[in-house]
């Protein structure tokens, strides 16, 4: 499983260094700078995943990255990862709009 990500999105960078540290042997993480709009995720079987989808996979396949979470209670864990995959997508678009490149933005 490959896992691409902006590699200037501070939060982006973060989460591919916990999932370097910790699952190396299940997810190969590639940064992919300012061309990456959204995670990615490359599947075994070639399939491709975007976004949501992408971190939806990740944790029903590779559980163990809600144990990054391990300071919350079981259920709350799978929340956090989701919550953190939206505010690095919210930084993401911050970043961009104060820096002049989204196209997107308001």
């Amino acid at each position: 499983m490959k896992l691409y990500f902006d590699s200037n999105c501070p939060v982006c960078r973060s989460f591919a260094k916990l999932l370097q540290k910790h699952l190396s042997g299940e997810v190969e993480v590639i940064p992919l700078g300012e061309q990456a709009e959204d995670f990615k995720l490359e599947l075994a079987d070639g399939k491709i995943l975007y976004g949501k989808e992408a971190i939806d996979t990740l944790e029903k396949e590779v559980p163990k990255v809600k144990d990054f979470f391990w300071m919350l209670p079981d259920s709350y864990r799978g929340k956090a990862l989701h919550k953190t995959y939206a505010f690095g997508k919210l930084l993401r678009r911050l970043s961009n709009f104060f820096n002049g490149k989204c196209s997107n933005c308001p």
